[in-house]
C-alpha cells in the first residue's frame, strides 16, 4: 500500500486521471504523481495478508456472497483529540484498490495510519510518515489496496500521540465479482434537526459507501469563501455527518444551497461564488473529478453489482437545459454501455412525476419536470435501448418518498425515484398534503435516513428510512429485475 499526498490541484487532477483511465478500462490503475508533498517522517508501507474475500457472482458467476472479514471497530493506541481533529478523516470515491482522502486539523502536521481487517482482527499496513496541512487540510490518496476489504485509519499529530477519530471504509467490488451491496443516502442537512440524529444510525450500518445529494451545507445569503469553509467546518464536526464520515466512504454531488438558495447564472458576479463555493466543497469532500465544470458528473463501480452514475443537477442550468447536452449524452452511453446489475443514478432533484399530487405544480421549474424535452429524452433512451436495472436515488424536495418515475404510459413508468431526506432542513410542508398511492407506495414525512440493500442475485433493492431514534418509519422492496 502506498499514501501519496497531493497539493489540491494534483490531488483533483490525478483523481480525474485515474476515474478516466478506470471508466475506459474497469481497473483501477495505481496513480503515480505526487503534488510535491511535504512529508517529514519515514513512511512504513506494507501489503501483506488479509484479503477480502470477494463474491465470484453476477455476470456468469456463482451468486452473491458477503464481503470478507469486517472486525470488530479498531481501538487505536493514543488519545482522540477533538479539537485539533474535530472534523473526522473523509474518505471520497473508492475504487477496488484506492480511495481519496482528506481531513482538516489544528495541527502542524499529521501522520495516518493505516490498518486492514483480517480474519484476526487487524493489521497495520502504513503508518509514521507528517504531511503538513495546506489551509488546514491534508489531502492524499491510498493506493494499492486489496479490493473489497475492510480498512480503518487515523490521523496523528506530532509524537504520535493525539490523533483523530478513527474512519472505517471498504475498498470496492472488483470487476468480475459480485455481491449484497449495502449503502446509506440523505439529502438536506438543513439546521432544523442538528445535529442529524438520523444520520448518525449510519455508523453501525457498516455501509459499503453513503451518498449525499445535496444541501450539505445551506450557505445562502452569504456567499462568500470564508462562509462556505465555516458552513463546512461546521457541518463535518457535528454529530450526524461526523459519525457517517467515521463508518464508510462518501460519494458526493451538491445542490443550490451549497452556493446560495436557487442561484443563477445570471447573478452578477456569479462565476467568482461559484468558484468559491466549489473551491470549498472540493476541500471537504474528496471525490474524482469526471467531465464537465464540476467534474461532479462520474461513473463509480462496485464490481459486477451495481454502477454508480453521479450526476451535476445544478452547474450546467444554461440554454434552457437542465443539464448540459455532453452531460446527458454521458449518461446515455454510460447506461448503455453498463454491465452490473444495478444502475443506480445519484440525482439531487428528483425525476418524479408529481402528478395528482399538490406537488405537481410546486417547484417544477426546479427539478427534471420544469425540462420536460431532456427529461423525455432520457427515459425514453432507458426505454429505447432496454437498459435495466435503473433506479434513480433523488434529495431536495425535503421529504422521502419511493415514486413510480412516470404515470402509466409515459417512457418511465417501469422505473423508480427514492426520494431522500431531509436528515435535517425544514419539512416540507406540501408533504402534509399528499398521501400514498399507487405511483407513490412510500412517503415519508420526518426527518429520516434512507439505507439501501442491493441484491444482485434476487434482483431486489430494499429501502429502509430510519429516524432521529434509529425507528424504521417505512421498508419497502423494489423488485428492480
Amino acid at each position: 500500500m502506498r499514501i501519496v499526498q497531493l497539493t489540491r490541484r494534483v490531488f483533483l487532477a490525478a483523481a480525474a486521471a485515474q476515474l478516466a483511465a478506470a471508466c475506459d478500462s474497469d481497473d483501477d490503475p495505481t496513480t503515480t504523481s505526487n503534488g510535491g508533498g511535504t512529508g517529514t517522517g519515514g513512511g512504513g508501507a506494507g501489503g501483506a495478508g488479509g484479503a477480502g474475500g470477494s463474491g465470484s457472482g453476477g455476470a456468469g458467476g456463482s451468486g452473491p456472497t458477503e464481503p470478507g472479514p469486517e472486525p470488530d471497530p479498531w481501538e487505536a493506541p493514543g488519545l482522540e483529540d477533538l479539537g485539533a481533529f474535530a472534523w473526522g478523516v473523509q474518505i471520497g470515491d473508492a475504487m477496488p484498490t484506492s480511495v481519496l482522502v482528506s481531513a482538516r486539523t489544528l495541527e502542524p502536521s499529521a501522520a495516518p495510519t493505516v490498518m486492514k481487517g483480517v480474519e484476526s482482527g487487524w493489521e497495520e499496513v502504513a503508518s509514521g510518515q507528517l504531511y503538513d496541512p495546506v489551509d488546514g487540510v491534508v489531502h492524499f490518496e491510498l493506493t494499492d489496496l486489496v479490493p473489497d476489504t475492510t480498512y480503518s485509519i487515523a490521523l496523528y499529530g506530532p509524537g504520535g500521540i493525539r490523533r483523530s477519530r478513527v474512519t472505517r471504509f471498504r475498498t470496492a467490488v472488483p470487476a468480475g465479482a459480485s455481491r449484497i451491496i449495502r449503502f446509506g443516502a440523505t439529502s438536506g442537512m438543513g439546521p432544523t434537526n442538528e445535529p442529524w440524529p438520523n444520520l448518525s444510525q449510519s455508523l453501525a450500518e457498516r455501509l459499503d459507501f453513503f451518498l449525499l445529494l445535496g444541501d450539505t451545507i445551506y450557505a445562502d445569503y452569504a456567499p462568500n469563501q470564508f462562509a462556505y469553509v465555516e458552513k463546512y467546518k461546521t457541518a463535518l464536526s457535528l454529530a450526524g455527518m461526523n459519525d457517517t464520515s467515521a463508518g464508510t466512504s462518501l460519494v458526493a454531488t451538491w445542490d443550490d444551497h451549497e452556493i446560495d438558495d436557487n442561484w443563477s447564472w445570471s447573478t452578477p458576479g456569479m462565476q467568482q461564488t461559484f468558484d468559491e463555493a466549489l473551491a470549498a466543497f472540493r476541500q471537504a469532500i474528496p471525490y474524482r473529478q469526471g467531465p464537465g465544470v464540476t467534474g461532479l458528473w462520474r461513473k463509480l463501480s462496485w464490481g459486477d453489482a451495481l454502477d454508480l452514475f453521479v450526476l451535476d443537477c445544478r452547474s450546467e442550468r444554461l440554454n434552457g437545459n437542465y443539464v448540459s447536452p455532453e452531460q446527458l449524452t454521458w449518461l446515455e452511453q454510460s447506461l448503455l454501455s453498463s454491465t452490473a446489475t444495478f444502475k443506480v443514478i445519484v440525482n439531487s432533484v428528483p425525476i418524479f412525476d408529481f402528478a395528482g399530487t399538490v406537488m405537481h405544480s410546486l417547484g417544477v421549474n426546479d427539478r427534471w419536470q420544469g425540462f420536460p424535452a431532456q427529461r423525455s429524452q432520457i427515459l425514453q433512451f432507458i426505454r429505447d435501448h432496454s437498459v435495466t436495472g435503473v433506479v434513480w436515488v433523488s434529495g431536495d424536495v425535503h421529504f422521502a418518498a419511493i415514486g413510480q418515475v412516470d404515470i402509466v404510459g409515459g417512457p418511465g413508468d417501469n422505473l423508480w425515484d427514492v426520494l431522500v431526506g431531509p436528515c435535517g432542513s425544514a419539512m416540507n410542508p406540501a408533504v402534509y398534503l399528499m398521501e400514498v398511492a399507487e405511483n407513490m407506495p412510500i412517503l415519508v414525512k420526518e426527518f429520516s435516513t434512507t439505507f439501501f440493500e442491493a441484491d444482485p442475485d434476487a434482483g431486489t433493492l430494499r429501502c429502509r428510512f430510519v429516524g432521529d431514534a434509529g425507528q424504521i418509519l417505512a421498508d419497502h422492496t423494489l423488485q428492480v429485475l
